[in-house]
């Protein structure tokens, strides 16, 4: 019976506090301490006889509702309102921590063609988006002057090649008298320093004949690796300039994209993570890639290192030049307790680890709602890991714990609370 009395002074309180806090002109009183009006009450339940009739039980009734009338008129009772929450059961689940950057398509690799020839564009075979092979050409450059100078070469290469065959002709008739001590020392020396001379300049007429070669080949244009042509600077009548580039050939079978990572985020990145590639020529796709290499030095002016990421291309729908949106996964958890972030209470607070104020640091600190026994209670969490709506819980919760994720900006500790969803 007695047990039945409490239940029915539950009611009665909850009845009252949900009356007042809608009841319209209410007049505010003086403070209210809760702890002494449930101590009242308490004290009244525990003086009902077990066996109570009626009409001590009506009396019992009135008693409640007189000590509860200062907690109906107050205003600022508020707390012992019944919120209406929304609450999702702690599960464990896998948990990604991703960081994001923004970084440009390229071509793996991408090679920029310069002429190495400064003369006239008579020709150009390409054209911007062609594919080509290794070692086709690309365009051809006037070559009269190089060819003059090639003509040039030649002749004074045969020249000093007919001269050297003279002074070795010479040499042997020499060596023979030499030998025979008719001649003097001074003239067999003179003879040798002949011999060389004319050897290096048929050395150098050769290196000037090869030079002359090389200019004659550089008046075509070839390209130095299998692929598509792009940027292409150049019109037929153009002076050609090694300071201009030609084109930019990009092989795309596989690509690179590369991104500028900050200080505080390059211990977290290592070569072989996987990476998410979004451009927004394919909104709805996820391109995968991989971490291939992290800069060891870091810009000082902007204080980044850069990191390059290689994709797999072989539908080629991935064109170089896209701007893409790049997600490094820095950490993957297999059976995480999780928490929506936007069930979190975070606070920035100033904490001391030691007797200085140089040890003053300031922190983050977390916190939620779990809901028990129909009261809401303010915990706190730890986090780790986070993903780009959760965070990895690793200690303050355990799995099957209630979180309220929706209505705690009503809440504050130990709220009675309703359960909506």
């Amino acid at each position: 019976m007695k047990h039945s009395l409490k239940i029915i002074s539950l009611i009665i309180i909850a009845g009252l506090i949900l009356v007042s806090c809608g009841a319209p002109g209410a007049k505010p009183t003086v403070k209210v301490d809760y702890n002494k009006t449930v101590e009242n009450i308490r004290t009244l339940t525990n003086e009902l006889d077990k066996n109570a009739n009626d009409a001590e039980i009506r009396r019992y009734l009135s008693k409640v509702k007189k000590v509860l009338q200062p907690v109906s008129d107050n205003k600022n009772n508020k707390n012992l309102s019944i919120v209406p929450v929304n609450v999702q059961v702690v599960e464990t689940e896998s948990i990604t921590e991703k960081i994001q950057y923004l970084g440009n398509i390229s071509g793996d690799p991408s090679v920029v063609v310069y002429p190495k020839l400064s003369d006239l564009i008579n020709d150009i075979f390409v054209e911007n988006g062609d594919y080509v092979k290794k070692g086709q050409v690309l365009a051809s450059i006037s070559d009269a002057t190089v060819r003059a100078s090639k003509a040039q070469a030649e002749a004074a290469y045969f020249s000093a090649k007919s001269q050297v065959a003279n002074v070795k002709v010479e040499y042997e008739r020499m060596k023979t008298l030499y030998e025979a001590k008719a001649i003097s020392d001074s003239q067999w020396d003179q003879l040798l320093t002949q011999k060389e001379v004319a050897e290096a300049g048929l050395k150098q007429a050769k290196a000037a004949l090869d030079m002359a070669e090389t200019q004659l080949a550089y008046a075509k244009i070839s390209a130095p690796i299998s692929g598509y042509v792009s940027n292409l600077a150049y019109e037929i009548g153009d002076m050609s300039t090694p300071q201009k580039p030609f084109a930019t050939i990009h092989q795309i079978k596989t690509i690179q994209t590369k991104v500028n990572v900050t200080e505080r985020d390059l211990g977290k990145i290592k070569v072989g993570q996987r990476s998410e590639i979004n451009v927004e020529a394919y909104p709805n796709d996820v391109f995968m890639g991989t971490v291939v290499n992290v800069s060891p030095v870091i810009d000082p002016m902007t204080r980044t290192a850069q990191v390059e990421i290689k994709s797999e291309n072989a539908d080629k729908r991935l064109k170089p030049g896209m701007f893409a949106r790049v997600s490094i996964l820095t950490n993957e958890l297999e059976n995480a307790l999780t928490i929506d972030k936007a069930a979190t209470n975070k606070q920035t607070v100033l904490k001391r680890f030691g007797d200085s104020v140089r040890d003053e640091k300031v922190v983050e600190t977390y916190s939620c709602f779990i809901v028990r026994d129909g009261v809401a209670l303010e915990v706190p969490i730890e986090i780790g890991i986070e993903s780009k709506t959760k965070y990895e819980v690793t200690s303050g919760l355990s799995e099957g714990d209630l979180v309220v994720i929706m209505g705690q900006n009503n809440l504050s500790d130990s709220t009675l609370v309703n359960i909506i969803k």
